[in-house]
């Protein structure tokens, strides 16, 4: 008669529990507690009880304001690009060799392996002032491309530069576990390519898709050491990001408004994920 592993008691299990849940608590829960009374009180030093003052300090606050502009504005054509080309690219690269697609695999995968300051000095000996571009064109006149308008663009630029390959890996992982009876079906009916993707692949690859997204979002707001290496802290005001507003209000100790803006931007991370998981849902019902 085998011998069970596990023991009966209940006891000993909740106890199996407490390490993890004491590491989840001074980690998460109990951070969480402080952040919300110190966006309630007016300094650290009277700590007197101002409700929701701070946060309507935040909410019109014109530096907060234009950080979640340049924020939504920036993951506006992010997001888009981060999907539609990593995926195109793992469409292209799933019809050539076994030896061929090892190759673009590596080829794409190259910029997330290159270290960061590696990566911003590259990209600064192109755009900055003594930079290629400049002397290649503008030698006469050169052009600081970080504190123009066309930082925004640069800045999308280099992260789709350095982010695609993991969705394409990721889209390549999902177009992997699509049947090939399904592909065989569709040519036998006299599908098209396009019908074909719009009817099969795209179908399929909805929960890649959707991790993709979720993915490409938490990316986006992991990319603050690029941006800032790039430009600073108080870049041009078309990339100034909603991790500079946060980032700017810790090294001024203001502890306050930091946890206000960090409840608002948690309240609207949970509505959109809120958003994104339900538009799941009703796309596995279909």
């Amino acid at each position: 008669m085998k011998k069970e592993i596990l023991p009966k008691n209940q006891l000993t299990y909740r106890l199996l529990t407490l390490p993890g849940l004491a590491g989840f608590m001074m980690l998460y829960i109990i951070p969480f507690a402080i952040s919300l009374y110190l966006s309630m009180i007016d300094n650290n030093v009277a700590r007197n009880f101002i409700g929701l003052g701070n946060f309507t300090d935040v909410l019109t606050n014109s530096a907060f304001l234009l950080a979640i502009k340049n924020t939504v504005l920036f993951l506006a054509a992010y997001l888009p690009l981060n999907i539609i080309l990593p995926l195109f690219m793992a469409l292209l690269i799933q019809r050539v060799s076994p030896k061929g697609k090892a190759f673009f695999t590596f080829i794409f995968m190259l910029p997330m392996i290159i270290p960061t300051g590696s990566m911003v000095f590259f990209w600064k000996s192109i755009f900055g002032i003594n930079g290629i571009v400049n002397g290649a064109f503008f030698s006469l006149n050169p052009v600081d491309w970080l504190n123009t308008d066309h930082a925004r663009s640069i800045i999308i630029f280099i992260l789709t530069w350095k982010n695609a390959g993991y969705n394409m890996i990721l889209f390549i992982a999902g177009l992997e576990f699509i049947p090939k009876e399904y592909y065989e079906f569709s040519a036998i009916e006299g599908a098209g390519d396009l019908q074909t993707f719009l009817r099969v692949t795209l179908p399929c690859l909805y929960p890649t898709l959707f991790f993709v997204l979720i993915m490409t979002v938490i990316n986006s707001f992991s990319s603050f050491k690029e941006i800032y290496l790039l430009s600073g802290a108080y870049p041009h005001q078309s990339i100034y990001m909603l991790q500079h507003y946060m980032n700017n209000q810790f090294a001024a100790l203001n502890y306050q408004k930091l946890s206000a803006a960090s409840y608002i931007l948690s309240l609207v991370f949970v509505a959109i994920s809120i958003v994104i998981f339900r538009k799941q849902s009703e796309a596995y019902r279909r």
